[in-house]
């Protein structure tokens, strides 16, 4: 396991086989997120196929004129609550027991079956991240035995105006927070998928993945930095089920001359106990469900369950009428 505390921030590692060899690229979530990441991954090819080439472009990590043009609006529905006027618990979805493993698993969906769950999502007028949030909310649901699951999701700030076309190898992720998904038991997938997307949609009209940001925006320089660190620390720590679409690897952008890459997929950070992460990318239409876990032996059965559990809902939605 790589310890960016104390080792550079950007390793790259290449274990070799007699069938193929595996290249493994990390960067610490301080220089980049999933889409930055993949920014800095389509340079270092544009390199490697043309070395002489001058790259005079400038790694642009300034929100001033985004937040400048974005109004965020604010929220007709409050939070839902219990009953006793607590927020719904969160639940666990393995053992909060240590461990020093480490486990990546995959499942992977085939290009036949990503592409039949493209289509079908486009006749329904969805999106894939609906589908993705959707299938996770009900595995959750199902596993501890609950109705209502709190799934924040990534907001990549880059395909906002005015810099979705600039390059930004930076952190430039926003959290649509609080997406509050019922699943009752005579819920149907489609019943979850259509309250998903209405949530999304109204999230994404509000601007609400820059709400945390405007407000940060606004204390800066203003407050203490200690206080300020406090703050943040205390809005965006980590919560023990979350969830992140990385989204498509373009082919095209992502390819080393005299080099054939049979797969490819991007994940998040090792995930202490109890905490698990879904991770989404897709290369060459094989759409990747990943997680990556520090923990138990008994670990590393749970997450590839709950990765087949997934991918078994999208697919059976795929296949039915």
């Amino acid at each position: 396991l790589w310890d960016l505390s104390r080792k550079p921030q950007l390793q790259i590692s290449i274990r070799r086989t007699e069938q193929r060899d595996t290249v493994i690229v990390g960067i610490s979530h301080i220089l980049a997120d999933g889409n930055g990441f993949l920014q800095y991954l389509y340079l270092l090819s544009s390199l490697y196929n043309h070395p002489h080439t001058n790259l005079p472009r400038e790694n642009e990590r300034n929100l001033f004129p985004l937040l400048r043009n974005i109004h965020v609006k604010k929220q007709r529905f409050p939070d839902r609550f219990l009953p006793s006027g607590k927020r719904t618990p969160l639940p666990l979805l393995r053992s909060p027991n240590g461990g020093t493993s480490c486990f990546c698993m995959v499942s992977q969906i085939p290009e036949t079956d990503f592409l039949a769950l493209h289509e079908k999502a486009k006749k329904k007028q969805v999106t894939l991240n609906d589908l993705f949030m959707t299938a996770y909310a009900r595995i959750i649901a199902r596993q501890n035995a609950i109705d209502t699951v709190h799934l924040p999701c990534p907001a990549d700030l880059r395909l906002f105006h005015p810099i979705k076309d600039r390059l930004t190898v930076a952190n430039m992720t926003g959290i649509f927070k609080n997406v509050v998904i019922e699943v009752k038991p005579r819920h149907t997938f489609n019943d979850t998928l259509s309250q998903v997307h209405l949530e999304m949609e109204r999230q994404k009209a509000c601007f609400l993945c820059f709400e945390g940001i405007q407000l940060l925006h606004g204390l800066f320089r203003k407050l203490p930095l200690p206080l300020l660190s406090a703050a943040i620390k205390a809005a965006y720590r980590p919560l023990p089920v979350s969830y992140t679409n990385i989204g498509m690897i373009d082919h095209r952008k992502f390819a080393f001359h005299g080099c054939e890459i049979e797969s490819c997929y991007l994940t998040g950070t090792y995930r202490l106990p109890p905490d698990f992460q879904l991770s989404v990318s897709t290369f060459r239409h094989v759409c990747t469900l990943n997680c990556t876990l520090i923990g138990q032996s008994g670990d590393e059965q749970t997450g590839q369950i709950l990765l087949d559990q997934v991918k078994k809902e999208l697919l059976d939605w795929t296949n039915a009428p």
